[in-house]
Order: structure tokens, then sequence, then C-alpha cells
């Protein structure tokens, strides 16, 4: 078979050059007619294989356009495409409040928890050993309470040395909120003494920042004058009172200080302030807080010891010293005793990572065995039954959306715009947008992406209430004048004539011929009055 395929190349050759030889001995006028004649041959096999209806139907056919209202284009009623994200209206993202090697994960993603429920723990064995000793001074307590109720004992508590105890609390109460502001956290404010604070971390959320900086200038009025009363207290002044003060105070300080946590816990690093600076802040805050709730317990428990000897005392006063006036510092011991080991429980509960919420793990980044820093985000709980959408727009977009328009997700889901943010995001530098999802039977999943487009609220705009405002495309500029074209009733095209004034960006103004009930071609490029067009939907 290769022979044969071999001498029918050999002469489809040999008939090539032939024909190239005979071609080439001709003279120029008939090269010229061979040619001539092949053109003719190709024109009529392409008239042959080609009807001429198809072309005719191709020429003949009518021009698509759009139609607008021109009260729609002067308000930029145009389809506003976005990208957003279905979000949960119920979320709540779960943070380490410890650091420490992780012992137990005990939920996978994607399962159901319940608000409560564990889902990691830390290694804790040092903190449970704390639990238990501080379990058992307080049985201890308690039994020694008993035995002072049962033997009825006396006691003659030196009430000078209580108060001078109380006087020292609240001394050292106010050297420890002095160190706490003054020292340990103010690094992050400019101007921190002064009616001027500053706050400088970069933090997405302007009412916590703004609550951050009023606070601090409470407290350091709230200082100074803590300063000077610890100056002129004495054993005769109102030593309970001052305790309660002092109490309430270092509370508003333990306020302020979850307040600054959580501020650290949203920060943004920029060139103030970097990654490590801001974990070196956490870790700074969250040694101020233990030490905040050790002095508002050193402060219950001298307190509680004013008061046992004042009751003391009294009841000394009162009965011949056969009552066991023991008991109630007996009770002090044991409220001191319960104090402590709820603290050590409250620590314990700090290794124990648990959903605040009920909702599905949608994230879940540990594993048993990692090493997880304090404030680091572990989970995401969300309730995926409650959906929406969560967009972001610019400043320019943002002024053409307006809480209640509608909005088309994917093209087929129906929404409405039901919250829009005041503000810029510094981080993503745009505007939020949430959107509500009207129709509840379409499957959206929490974290997808979706094609939004969000439609402008109609206004009703005349020429009279200032020029109306078109696209650039809908004008046709000719000899005669400048128009538009609208639509009659037969399709055909009838040109508007209009008078047009100044540019703006794309957009130009239209001084007369409009009054904005007019339906429009908006895109007016080759088209002629006249003409036939169909309307696309």
């Amino acid at each position: 078979m290769n022979r044969h395929l071999e001498k029918i190349i050999r002469d489809s050759k040999d008939i090539k050059n032939q024909l190239w030889t005979w071609y080439k001995e001709l003279t120029r006028p008939k090269q010229i007619g061979v040619v001539a004649v092949l053109i003719l041959i190709i024109v009529v096999i392409v008239r042959v294989l080609i009807p001429t209806s198809t072309v005719a139907e191709v020429a003949n056919s009518p021009r698509v356009v759009k139609l607008a209202l021109v009260s729609d284009l002067a308000n930029n009623q145009v389809s506003l495409p976005l990208i957003g994200m279905v979000t949960s209206t119920s979320e709540a993202t779960i943070r380490a409040e410890s650091s420490g090697k992780l012992n137990y994960v005990y939920r996978k993603l994607g399962d159901y928890v319940s608000a409560g429920q564990i889902i990691a723990e830390f290694e804790n064995s040092g903190e449970r050993a704390v639990v238990l000793q501080a379990e058992g001074a307080y049985d201890a307590s308690k039994a020694s309470r008993d035995i002072s109720r049962i033997n009825s004992q006396t006691t003659n508590s030196s009430l000078s040395d209580v108060k001078t105890n109380a006087i020292n609390a609240i001394s050292s109460a106010y050297i420890n909120m002095d160190d706490i502001i003054h020292v340990k956290t103010d690094s992050v404010y400019t101007n921190p003494r002064n009616q001027e604070a500053k706050f400088n971390l970069a933090v997405p959320d302007a009412n916590l920042t703004q609550s951050l900086e009023a606070s601090r200038v409470k407290i350091e009025k709230m200082l100074i004058a803590r300063e000077a009363k610890n100056r002129s207290i004495t054993a005769g002044a109102d030593l309970v009172s001052e305790l309660n003060t002092v109490q309430g105070e270092a509370e508003i300080i333990k306020s302020y200080l979850d307040s600054l946590a959580t501020a650290y816990s949203k920060a943004i690093p920029d060139n103030n302030f970097s990654q490590a600076s801001i974990d070196a802040g956490k870790t700074s805050v969250g040694g101020t807080r233990l030490t905040i709730a050790g002095t508002i317990s050193s402060i219950v428990g001298a307190r509680t010891s004013l008061n046992a000897s004042l009751s003391a005392q009294e009841i000394a006063g009162k009965t011949s010293g056969s009552q066991n006036v023991n008991v109630t510092a007996s009770d002090a011991q044991v409220k001191q005793a319960e104090g402590a080991y709820n603290v050590a429980l409250s620590r314990l509960e700090k290794t124990v990572i648990r959903s605040p919420i009920n909702g599905t793990l949608n994230s879940l980044s540990i594993e048993t065995g990692d090493f997880v820093s304090a404030f680091t985000e572990v989970a995401v709980v969300s309730n995926n039954g409650a959906l929406e959408v969560l967009a972001y727009v610019t400043d320019e977009d943002a002024k053409r959306v307006q809480v209640g328009n509608t909005v088309i997700i994917n093209d087929a889901t129906k929404g409405i715009v039901t919250r829009i943010a005041g503000a810029i995001d510094p981080r993503t530098k745009k505007i939020e947008v949430r959107i509500g999802i009207v129709d509840k039977t379409v499957s959206l999943v929490n974290g997808q992406s979706v094609r939004l487009t969000i439609t402008k609220a109609k206004q009703v705009v005349s020429a009279t209430g200032g020029p109306i405002k078109i696209p650039l495309s809908a004008l046709k500029l000719t000899p005669k004048g400048t128009f538009v074209f609208t639509l009659s009733a037969t399709s055909s095209l009838i040109a508007v004539p209009v008078k047009e004034g100044a540019i703006m960006g794309e957009e130009i103004q239209i001084l007369s011929g409009l009054t904005g009930n007019e339906s429009i071609v908006i895109d007016a490029r080759g088209l002629k009055e006249g003409a036939i067009v169909s309307i696309t939907p």
C-alpha cells in the first residue's frame, strides 16, 4: 500500500510541475486570463454553497436596543453589580483566653454545639491543683467557723491593727492602679494625662476608641483625687466607706482594662504598632487584669476584716464576754477562702474553650497538641439557619444605595438592603452594606461568595427641578442638531431634539427637550431616525 501511495504522490508532483511549466510558457495576457477564470470559478462555487437568503436575513434583521426612563438615568438608576459573602446574623468568634498546649479537642469542624459546651481544653493540671488546694482551704475555714460557734470562744481582735491594715490596703490599691494606668497601659495614648488623650491603636471600632479615650480622662481625674485623699486618711476616718469607694474605683479600672483587652484583640498592625507590639500589649493587659482582680480581692478582704472587728468590738461592749465574737471573724475567713476558691476556679475556666452560643462550628483552626497563644482565634460558631449577605461599596457607590433597595442575589434570589455603615471601614477602605435574604427557600451556604445587583429607589425628576443628566451614549450629534431617540408604536426610532449642557464625566446635562418621563434609547451610536429596532429585555 505504501508503494501505491508513493506513486500517487510522485504523479501529483509531476502534474503540478507540468502545470507550472505550462503556465510559465504562456504570454502575460494569457496568464492574467487563467487567473481570472480561476477566480470566477471560486465565486460561482461560493454563491452555490452559501444561500443568498441568509445574507439578506442578516442584512435586514432589526438592531437590538435598550430603553430606559430618563428619570432613572438622571438619578443613576443603573444596577450596581457587587460581590458579597453570605454570613450568619448570629455568629461568635471564639478566642483563647490562655496560652499553652491543647490537650484535648473534643469537637470537629461542622459539629453542632450548644451554648456552654466544651470545644477544647488546654493542659491545666496546675490550675486544677490550685482549685483543689483552694477548695481544701475553703472547707477548712468552714470547719474552723463551725468549731468557733460550738466553743463560743471570745476574741480580742485588735481593731487598731485591722484599721491599719485597711489603710494599707487603700494605699496599696492606689499604687497598683497608678502603676497599671501610668506605667503599663498608657503607651497606646498620646497625652494620656490631659483632656486631649488620644488612643493610637488602629481599631476598626470607632465607638470602642471613643469610649476608651473618655474612660482614660475620667480615670486620670479619679487617680488624682485618690492620691489627695490618701494623704489625709487616718484611723479615725470612715474606713468602711473609703474601702467601698476604692473598690468602686478599682471596678472602674477593671472595666476599662476589659475594654482595652478587646481593643488589642481587634487591633490592626500599622506604622505605629507592629504585630509584635500588639502581642506584647495583649500580654501586658492580661497581667494588669489579674493585678486589678487581686487588688479588688484584697480590698474586699480588708473590709470584711474591718467589719468583723467592728462587730466584735460592739458585741464585746454589750456583753460580759460570754458570747463568742470570734464567729464573725470566722465568717470573714470563710468568705475570703470562698473568694480564693472562686478566683482559682475562674483561672481554671480560662483553660477551657466553650461555645458562647448555639450553632455550627464553621471554623476550627486547632488540633490536639497545638500550642496556642492567648487571644488567638480558634473557632467560629454560627447559626447557619439565619443568614445575610455582607458586601462593601466605595464611598461614591454608597451614595447610590439606601436602606430598602431591592437586591438580586446570584441573578435569582431576592434580597433587600437592611443596613449601611455610617463610616469607611479602615481595613477595607470601603463602606459595609448588609443585605437581608427575602427568599428563605433558596439554598445559600454560610461563607459562600455571591453576585449581587443593587437597584436604587426611583425618584421623579423633571426639567423644572434642574438639568437632567443622561449618558453620553444616548445622545446623537448630527449637523442638523442634537437628538435622543424614543420608540414609536411600530418599533421605529423617533428623533427628539434636545439642548445639551455641560459634560459631567460619562454623563451630559440636558437643558431642555425632556421632561423626565420619556423612555429613550441608552445607546444611540449607529442609529438613524425611522429605523426599525427591537427592544432587549
